[in-house]
């Protein structure tokens, strides 16, 4: 079966393009033909090439034509469709990744502001319609079935929808074959918007099955080690570059001194878009392939820092960590803060491993002191990690063979 994955498999994001190959490679590995379906919208381009480094753009662009297929560029639903006939796809696989967002016009008011008041703009896959919706079927002279596979919502302020909207979209969801959330407040979401004719079950990132459908080509330890310069023993450090970075220079340098004291040196790890803020005498820059990301979290002895997949790669190869999350709504310029839609924080209750996690959303967090964070990394429940890694990749697969019996 010819199945399209409809995803954001053009985004400069390590995850993103990690949970995608992982799903195309399973589909490989089970005798089907997975097709990327190249839907790329000018103003998501954009975006990436105004907020990514040259050099980084160019490496995720290259990295694509080696992991997989894609089709010719489309950007809008009705080319969508039409790319469809002519590769002849049988069913879309829509997901994993924020492919359920929706971010009405309230969400996105920021007040104090230095204007008084300001409004966020959305780029067009985070707006309602747009090809995640399955909106493409419209133009296809026979539909196909469509399943949504683990998608995130990405603290969408659901109730602010407008009715008309929340009509549209009961009636694209109650079409789906399948669907799944990957956390509690986007299956929330499903529930709220089809008025509880949708009950998704919430199922893993597909990362949590990275070792099993792409282990061929994750780099050895010693390569590793050899191209990036890494010490045997390593620990990555990686916070998002912002006006209130999750920690200051004085805490990196103590947690730095804590680690080498134990024989564990501290290296920066960038995020797609730049370099983690702070500074220490070992770094890894950019460019930097998501293969090459994936395999430096793996090999270390722990990962400190923000942003989900970091936290998701370590439980999978059950590398201690401590996350700094900035997941959640947002009011009042950051006065007031709700992690209750965060991702990280749903999988780490899932885990039972809630006390390696901070708040870091609001703008003045408790930041935990160095010492208490390296004591948790050193540590770390590794035996919960493996178990819960264990059921992720057991669930992960169950999803898989649903969706599948699901399209035919």
């Amino acid at each position: 079966m010819r199945i399209g994955l409809l995803a954001y498999h053009s985004a400069c994001n390590f995850g993103a393009t990690l949970q995608l190959f992982s799903s195309y490679m399973y589909l490989l590995n089970h005798q089907q033909t997975p097709v990327i379906i190249n839907w790329i919208p000018e103003d998501l381009e954009r975006y990436y090439r105004n907020c990514t480094p040259k050099t980084q753009f160019e490496c995720q662009a290259s990295v694509r034509k080696q992991l997989w297929k894609e089709t010719d560029l489309c950007r809008n639903s009705q080319e969508v469709a039409q790319i469809i006939e002519k590769e002849g796809i049988d069913a879309v696989i829509v997901g994993s990744d924020a492919v359920a967002q929706c971010h009405p016009l309230f969400e996105r008011i920021t007040f104090p502001c230095k204007r008084i008041i300001s409004i966020g703009k959305n780029t067009s896959d985070r707006e309602y319609p747009n090809p995640f919706w399955g909106v493409w079927q419209d133009y296809l002279d026979h539909p196909i079935p469509m399943a949504v596979m683990s998608a995130s919502c990405q603290d969408s302020s659901y109730k602010l929808i407008s009715s008309r909207i929340r009509k549209e979209m009961r009636k694209r969801i109650l079409s789906y074959k399948y669907i799944s959330a990957r956390d509690t407040w986007t299956r929330n979401m499903m529930v709220y918007l089809t008025k509880n004719q949708t009950v998704p079950p919430i199922t893993p990132d597909p990362v949590f099955a990275f070792n099993q459908n792409a282990k061929s080509l994750i780099p050895s330890r010693e390569d590793i080690l050899n191209r990036f310069h890494l010490p045997e023993k390593y620990m990555l450090l990686s916070f998002l570059d912002k006006s209130s970075p999750s920690v200051s220079q004085e805490w990196i340098e103590t947690f730095s001194r804590l680690a080498e004291a134990e024989g564990v040196t501290c290296v920066m790890l960038p995020f797609s878009h730049g370099n983690s803020f702070g500074s220490l005498p070992h770094s890894i820059g950019l460019p930097l392939s998501p293969i090459d990301w994936y395999a430096i979290i793996k090999y270390s002895q722990g990962y400190v820092g923000n942003n989900m997949h970091p936290i998701v790669v370590s439980l999978h190869n059950q590398v201690p960590f401590y996350s700094f999350d900035t997941y959640g709504t947002r009011h009042l310029n950051g006065l007031v803060a709700n992690s209750k839609s965060s991702k990280i924080k749903h999988i780490l209750s899932q885990a039972g491993l809630e006390d390696y996690r901070t708040d870091s959303l609001s703008r003045h967090p408790q930041v935990p002191d160095a010492d208490k964070v390296f004591q948790m990394v050193k540590n770390f429940d590794t035996v919960k990690s493996e178990q819960f890694a264990a059921q992720c990749l057991e669930s992960y697969n169950e999803m898989m063979q649903q969706i599948l019996t699901a399209l035919t």
